[in-house]
């Protein structure tokens, strides 16, 4: 499943093409990885561009379980844009243990604080309903 997502991600597609289909079909090769896959794209994670982890980042949902919010964490450590996709992703971890590790997690809270300061108005949308989320 990895090397198939990595194809995906790194094509140079459309946005238009990637929001309309490729975003579906990357959430449903996540949904089927295996611990050695989650592997693989934590290891080359931080070798990808920007492009392809804001792609990855906008894939991730709550289906992908503890593996998918560990690397929504693990985006959070690049350059804003990246790190507001990540953001928008975790919004989506709102079962109660999830919620609990955001709360509990200064960096996340302040990273969204943080990004909040010079957002545009729909990001500032999106990190607002966030932190609402997560008081």
């Amino acid at each position: 499943m990895f090397d198939k997502l990595d194809q995906m991600l790194s094509e140079d597609s459309s946005e238009d093409s990637w929001y309309d289909d490729g975003c579906i079909y990357a959430e449903e090769l996540l949904e089927n990885f295996t611990d050695s896959d989650w592997k693989k794209i934590m290891n080359t994670i931080k070798m990808k561009d920007d492009k392809y982890k804001i792609r990855l980042a906008y894939s991730v949902e709550e289906d992908t379980g503890m593996n998918g919010f560990n690397l929504l964490l693990e985006l959070l450590d690049e350059n804003d844009e990246v790190a507001e996709y990540a953001i928008d992703s975790l919004r989506s971890f709102n079962k109660e243990p999830y919620k609990k590790l955001i709360i509990s997690d200064k960096r996340i809270m302040d990273k969204a604080e943080n990004l909040l300061k010079n957002a545009s108005l729909p990001v500032r949308i999106i990190l607002e309903a966030f932190l609402q989320q997560n008081k």
